[in-house]
C-alpha cells in the first residue's frame, strides 16, 4: 500500500492535508526499497526521521515544561524520555494503522519489518519532519497532541512526571534492600539499519527481566519494564533464572538463595517471597 500522490488519501489517515505530497511519501519509505527499486538512500525516510525526532522532543517538552511547573529538570527529562521511547512510538503508529502504509523492501516484508517497534517510530517520526515541513510547528504539535493524546493524558492524571522504567526499577531494588540491577546484550539481529537488539536485565545471578528494541536503550527499557511487571505480578512466586555462579545475591547483608535453606528460614514478605532469607537471631 502507498500513499496517494494527490494526499486525499493521507488528509483522511492523519486528519491533515498535506501542501506537498511528495513529503508525506518520502516520510513512508524504508531503506530497503530504495535499495530495491534503484533509489537513492537519501530517498528514505531516514533523514526525516532525524528531524521528526527532535521536532517531537520540542513539542513534548514545551508541553511537560507547562504542564509540570515545579517539576526539575531531571525529572523533566525522565518523562519526555518515557514519551518518546521507541516502544511508545510504535504503539501510536500502529493505531495510525502506519505500517500498513509503508513501503518496504521484500525481505523486510518478509520478515515482519513493517511491523517491528523501531521501524514504526522512525516512520512515526518522519512523518512528523513532514508536517513540520509542510505547515510548521503548529501544525506538527496538533499532530502530535491529538495522536499522543491518551499518553500525555495519563501523564496529567499521575500529577507528575512518569519515571524511566530503569529508574523505577531501581529505585524499587534499592527500597527492598537489593543491589542496582545490570543489563546485558543478548543478542543483536537484523540488518545495520534495521538492528533488533535484545537485553536482559539482570539482579546478581537471575535474569529477572527480557526485553527488545531498535535500539539498545529502547531495549534496556523494555527489560526493565518487563522486570518491574514480573516482580508486581500476582500470579505467583516463579523463579528467576539462575545462572552458573557461585556468589549468591546479596540483600540487606544477607546471602539470598533460590532454594529452600531449613525449615526456619522466612522469605521476605511480598513480591520477594521467592528469595529465600535465612532467620536472623
Amino acid at each position: 500500500m502507498s500513499p496517494s500522490n494527490d494526499g486525499h488519501d493521507s488528509a483522511s489517515w492523519l486528519g491533515f492535508h498535506f501542501r506537498d505530497p511528495s513529503l508525506f511519501r518520502r516520510a513512508l519509505i524504508h531503506r530497503s526499497y530504495c535499495n530495491e527499486h534503484g533509489m537513492d538512500a537519501s530517498e528514505s525516510y531516514e533523514r526525516l526521521e532525524f528531524l521528526g525526532d527532535a521536532v517531537l522532543e520540542l513539542i513534548v517538552s514545551d508541553n511537560l515544561y507547562d504542564q509540570f511547573p515545579d517539576a526539575d529538570e531531571g525529572q523533566l527529562t525522565k518523562s519526555r524520555s518515557s514519551l518518546v521511547r521507541g516502544q511508545v512510538l510504535a504503539d501510536v503508529a500502529r493505531r495510525l494503522e502506519l505500517g500498513d502504509m509503508l513501503m518496504v523492501g521484500h525481505g523486510v516484508e518478509s520478515s515482519g519489518g513493517r511491523d517491528q517497534d523501531s521501524v514504526l517510530a522512525a516512520a512515526l517520526e518522519a512523518v512528523i519532519a513532514a508536517i513540520y515541513l509542510d505547515q510548521g510547528v503548529d501544525a506538527a504539535r496538533q499532530f502530535v497532541n491529538l495522536h499522543l493524546a491518551p499518553e500525555l493524558a495519563y501523564i496529567s492524571q499521575q500529577g507528575a512526571p512518569p519515571e524511566n522504567p530503569k529508574s523505577r526499577l531501581q529505585e524499587f531494588l534499592q527500597g527492598q534492600g537489593y543491589p542496582t540491577p545490570s543489563y546485558r546484550l543478548a543478542d543483536r539481529q537484523g540488518p545495520d539499519h534495521n538492528p533488533v537488539f535484545s537485553v536482559e536485565a539482570v539482579l546478581g545471578d537471575r535474569v529477572i527481566g527480557q526485553g527488545q528494541g531498535g535500539k539498545k536503550q529502547d531495549a534496556e527499557r523494555a527489560a526493565a519494564e518487563a522486570a518491574l511487571n514480573k516482580l508486581l505480578s500476582e500470579g505467583g512466586p516463579a523463579q528467576f533464572e539462575s545462572g552458573d555462579t557461585e556468589q549468591p545475591l546479596q540483600a540487606n547483608g544477607h546471602a539470598v538463595s533460590s532454594t529452600p535453606v531449613d525449615n526456619t528460614e522466612v522469605r521476605r514478605p511480598g513480591i520477594f517471597s521467592r528469595f529465600k532469607l535465612p532467620r536472623k537471631d
